[in-house]
C-alpha cells in the first residue's frame, strides 16, 4: 500500500504541529505556507528519515514541498 499525502499528517503532530493545524494542511500544498516553522519542517524531514529510510539532503529536502511531494519519494523507495 502506498504512502499518501493524507497518511503523512500524523507525523506532523508526532513532530510537535498543532493538531488542527495538521489536519488542515492541503496535501498538495507547499508545508511551509500552511503553518510549519522553520523548526517543523526539519524535524518533519528527520523524521521520514528515520522512518521510511530516506535519505534527505538540504537540496533534496528543499525540493519536497509538499506532503504529496514526500509520499511520491517514500513510494519511489518501494519501487
Amino acid at each position: 500500500m502506498d504512502v499518501t499525502g493524507v497518511d503523512l499528517k500524523a507525523l506532523l503532530e508526532e513532530v510537535g504541529v498543532k493538531p488542527e493545524v495538521a489536519r488542515a494542511v492541503d496535501p498538495s500544498g507547499p508545508l511551509l505556507r500552511q503553518g510549519l516553522d522553520s523548526v517543523d519542517f526539519p524535524s518533519f524531514c528527520a523524521l521520514l528519515e528515520e522512518r521510511y529510510g530516506l535519505r534527505l539532503d538540504d537540496e533534496a529536502a528543499l525540493k519536497l514541498r509538499t506532503l504529496n511531494d514526500f509520499a511520491a519519494a517514500v513510494n519511489g523507495l518501494k519501487g
